[in-house]
Order: C-alpha cells, then structure tokens, then sequence
C-alpha cells in the first residue's frame, strides 16, 4: 500500500501518544529516605568496661559487634566528667561552661548554673523535628522537667524519663517509697511489665516497641536512647551476679559481679535495639551511635578505668575518656579505628549532617562541635587542631566532706599532647596549683611537669583564661559557694 503523506502523519501522531503515555505512566523514581539515628548513651560507662576496650570480666559481645560494624575513636571524651552538663552539651552541642552549667548546680554542691536546659538553647531532638524527623526519647533526662521535659523540648514520644541522677531501683516497680528522692526517681510508663523485668530490659523493649511502629513510615526517625545502666545504685538479677561471681580469679583489672551483670544487662539492651532493626528490614538504613556520658565511677569498688587515673567527677582522664562507637552502614569503613581526639558535643553537628538538616541558624553559629562526617567517611582525613576545656565545681551530691585533693573543683585544658589542670583554692591545705602532664608520653598522669616546665604553664594558663572570655564561663569563687573555709578539710 502506497504511504501517503497524510498516512505518515497519522503514524506519527500514534506513536507520539504510544510514547507519552508510556513515559507518564512510569512512576519516578522516590528519593532516597534519609537515615533513621539512634544515639545510645550509657551512664558512667568507663573507657574499659567493654569487652573489646579490655575488660577481663564485663562480657560485652553486642556492642562489640558494634565496634567491629563502625568506627570506635580511641580517644573519645565526655563534654564534662558529670553526667547533667555532659548531657547537656549533647542536646546542644555546645560547651557545657557556655550554658551556664558546670555543676549539679543546687543540688548540695558549688553552684555553676542551671539545671535545665536554658530557654533559647534549640535541642538536637529539636532541631531534627524541623527537618521532619520523628523523635523519641527513652530513659534518663536529668535536665528538666516541666516545660523542659523531653516532650517540651523536640521529642514527640517521652518514654520512661525522670530527672534524677539514677532511678530509685532496677527492680519492678522501679520505684521505692523509702527512697528519700523516690518522687524524682521513680521511673514511670513501665507498669505493665512483668515483675521479674530488669529496668534495662524494659526501657530495651520500649525501644523495640518505637522501632517497630516506624517500619515503612515515609519519615526517619530519632531516637535518644539513654540508659540508666550502669549508674548506682549497683543492682542486677541473682543469676547474672552469681554467674559473674564464678568468673572471678586473683589478678583481674575488674572485680565486681555485680556491676558486672549490669554491664551485661546494657550490652543485651544494644543487642535487642541492633537485632529490632534486622528483623524489620532497617539496620542498613539506620546509623547507630554509642557513648557514655562521662567516665566510670572508680570510687566505691564499682569499677576501674585501667591504665587511666581516677574516675568519674575527676579531672585526670579518667574522669572523661569514654567508649565512642559510630555504625554508618555504606559511609564507615567497618572495624575501623581512629586515634584523634573528640569530644561529646561533636555529635551534635554530626548528627545534623548526616541527616543532612539545617537546625536552626543561629543557634548553629555558638556551636562548639564539630562535624566528624569527613573523618567517618575517611579515616585519614585530619581534624583540625583544637584545644579541648573543662571546668567542674564539686557537687556534694558526688563527693562528700572532708574533701581531698583528688576530688577538687578544677579547671582543664588540653593542647596537642599536653595538659594542664587548674587546681582552685578550697581553703584548708586544699591551695590553688597547677598540674602539667603530657598525655602521649604519661597517659596515666603520673608525672606532673608543672614545676620543670614553666613556659608551657603559662602558655596554657592563657588558653584558659581566653577561653572562660570567650563562653563566659561562671566565675569560681570558694567563699561564695562553700562560705567557712575551716570547715572544708583534707583527708
């Protein structure tokens, strides 16, 4: 048949119709979801209470798997060596001195700010709520209630908070009416748990119980998953105590079955939260990250930091060191580890990048974190060169009278391989003086330089000096926050 040119048109037109029907009826293609965020926060977790950090007791195979997934910084540290600012500094990102609070502040000690979060300061859970993120709190608060309750303050779900250091109890009903503190203390939301429940493992399934409810949900989610585990008071099931009680031998760096079944109980937590995300189809689509929020509590027999001196409320590094672990699945290089200094307000912004949010303008701008997502992505990528500061006003809450040496309230600076500790005046024998330690070559801090090397001392007192200028840092002054001098004395 003879194709006319009215024929060829015709054609024409139907294939042009074929064509765009075709196109308009493949679906494009939906952008990537952005990555689910899980931070994990142990309380008073020390640098060696893990299995693969060198404990010769603690069984800890979940968050060792963790580490073995991630990256773990080997020289992670706490924004302050007690839990409240520490806590803070990571729902803010900022200095803990920067926001006023360098201490339990009213609770029986030297004052040093507020104890809630300050009214302008935008939460990371905030602060991903602007970006369309679900949020969800789970466990300890400890920066405020009222309208500083974890709902108030960027999350849509509150689970099992207080704000209190510690519950009153790991026991059902988590609770204790002979409690002097059992109305801060108590944990609520958990009543319908069996009575055989460990809290650990309740606030675990509550997480599991979140987890599963944003399956297939278009939305990320947030969760702040901070664990009671392993604060006082030092309670665990008998069957895992007397498990731990069969491990002990002479010689081992850890000594305490009972602390030790906690720690076991944390790690089942971790395990649960990794093994929720398996089941539904999410682990690669969800970072994990773990810390603890400040060093382990070496006083009491409760535990050791190892080679590191001292403990929680300190000021050498055991007092701040802490496990630092990041699962990133696609960006970190799995069993990686990275020797550069962090600290706990880098989270905040790091957080916000790899969800790729904005927070809010300008309160990113008085920011002290840094973004790691460079060094998570490459692990030879340099960090660049910064001075890291704490500043600590003994609490009573921790350190009881007489006060000695050890448990002062001080001021730090670390530079490079080198820091100094400012010893602050506390009457009696307790004189203000200056500590210097090389930390590459004296991580121990057994060695104070202060008296053979003037020059650095003062170059570093400057730092310290610029430093409280620059954030504003709350004034020491003994005989405002203590008032009889005599009264305070060394041990």
């Amino acid at each position: 048949m003879k194709t006319t040119n009215k024929n060829k048109l015709i054609i024409l037109l139907i294939l042009v119709a074929q064509f765009g029907f075709a196109t308009n009826s493949i679906e494009k293609p939906k952008p990537k979801k952005k990555p689910n965020i899980i931070m994990i926060l142990a309380d008073d977790l020390g640098f060696t209470d893990l299995g693969f950090t060198g404990s010769d007791l603690y069984l800890t195979p979940n968050i060792d798997r963790l580490a073995k997934e991630g990256m773990y910084f080997s020289n992670a540290y706490s924004s302050h060596p007690t839990c409240q600012p520490s806590r803070l500094a990571l729902q803010t990102g900022k200095y803990p001195a920067r926001i006023g609070c360098v201490s339990h502040a009213a609770l029986g000690g030297v004052s040093g700010g507020p104890l809630e979060i300050p009214k302008g300061e935008v939460t990371i859970g905030e602060a991903l709520k602007m970006d369309d993120y679900t949020t969800c709190h789970i466990g300890k608060w400890h920066i405020g209630m009222g309208d500083n309750a974890p709902g108030k303050r960027g999350y849509d779900y509150d689970i099992a908070s207080n704000d209190f250091c510690c519950p009153a109890t790991y026991f059902y009903p988590y609770s204790d009416p002979n409690h002097r503190r059992n109305n801060l203390a108590a944990v609520p939301d958990l009543e319908d748990y069996p009575v055989t429940t460990i809290l650990g493992e309740a606030v675990s399934n509550e997480a599991a119980k979140f987890i599963e409810s944003q399956k297939n949900k278009e939305k990320p989610f947030f969760l702040n998953m901070a664990y009671y585990d392993v604060h006082t008071p030092i309670e665990a099931q008998k069957e895992k105590v007397d498990k731990y009680k069969k491990r002990l031998k002479p010689g081992l760096m850890h000594k305490n079955p009972t602390y030790a079944a906690m720690v076991e109980n944390l790690d089942e937590g971790v395990g649960k939260i990794l093994a929720t995300l398996e089941k539904n189809g999410m682990l690669e689509n969800t970072i994990v990250i773990f810390m603890s929020d400040n060093g382990g509590e070496a006083d009491l027999g409760i535990t050791t930091n190892g080679k590191l001196r001292d403990g929680k409320g300190y000021a050498y590094e055991g007092g701040v060191r802490v496990p630092l672990i990041v699962r990133w699945p696609g960006q970190v290089k799995p069993n990686t580890v990275n020797n550069q200094r962090v600290i706990g307000f880098d989270l905040y912004p790091t957080i916000l990048k790899m969800a790729d949010a904005k927070g809010d303008k300008k309160h990113n701008k008085n920011v002290d974190g840094l973004d790691l997502t460079p060094l998570l992505k490459n692990p030879n990528y340099k960090l660049p060169n910064r001075k890291l500061h704490f500043l600590n006003f003994l609490s009573l809450v921790h350190y009881k009278l007489p006060i000695s040496h050890r448990n002062r309230c001080f001021e730090s600076v670390m530079k490079d391989d080198w820091k100094l500790i400012e010893f602050f005046d506390m009457g009696a024998d307790l004189v203000h003086y200056y500590e210097l330690y090389n930390l590459k070559e004296d991580p121990s801090e057994k060695n104070n330089l202060a008296q053979s090397m003037p020059t650095k001392v003062e170059e570093l007192k400057k730092s310290i000096a610029r430093w409280n200028k620059e954030v504003n840092a709350p004034p020491y002054d003994y005989e405002k926050f203590y008032g009889n001098a005599k009264s305070i004395k060394n041990d």
